[in-house]
């Protein structure tokens, strides 16, 4: 139970790491000067929101094809630097985070999906799975605050942003153009 728990865990955590698209997606989030609690809200809300839908399309209770979802992921990162761009008060950024969060959910849901888990320890692999996902998103803030805190004590803090953030807006569209039409 233990060494299920741990893999998991560890899947959760190399899920984030190694999704591109979902590294793109928390830096276009936490880019925008917020808080430490308003960058920790937009990520447990994502966690939250992830965990909802996860749960419920590896349950079946759910089912939304990945030709819908995985466009809808690039439409949340081009969302999202548009966001930074054009709006500078993102203090309710956990709520449009939580929208998201639902639509990465079904994403991420693929992935146990094809395991075919055992219904009897179905919860604590879906638990562990999403507890490595927030343990690996913050450890991701953790590094990021520093950096961010720099950048945005300094003048040039908003130019950086919006480079940034425009950035983030064609790989997202660039992606978002691949997963419908290729």
């Amino acid at each position: 139970m233990i060494s299920a728990f741990l893999s998991f865990f560890r899947l959760g955590i190399e899920h984030i790491l190694t999704g591109y698209d979902h590294l793109l997606f928390i830096f276009s989030l936490l880019i925008a000067r917020q808080t430490i609690k308003q960058y920790a809200s937009v990520i447990t809300a994502f966690t939250i929101a992830h965990c909802l839908t996860l749960t419920l399309t590896v349950l079946d209770i759910i089912d939304v094809p990945s030709s819908i979802v995985e466009p809808a992921i690039a439409l949340s990162i081009c969302y999202v630097a548009i966001e930074n761009i054009f709006k500078k008060d993102v203090r309710k950024r956990w709520m449009i985070t939580f929208v998201f969060g639902l639509i990465h959910g079904m994403g991420f849901a693929d992935l146990l999906k094809g395991m075919n888990l055992a219904k009897n320890s179905l919860a604590i692999n879906i638990f562990s799975f999403n507890l490595g996902i927030e343990v690996a998103q913050l450890g991701i803030l953790a590094i990021l605050l520093p950096v961010l805190f720099f950048i945005h004590k300094r003048k040039y803090s908003v130019r950086v942003v919006n480079v940034c953030s425009a950035i983030a807006f064609v790989l997202g569209g660039l992606w978002l153009t691949e997963r419908i039409f290729f």
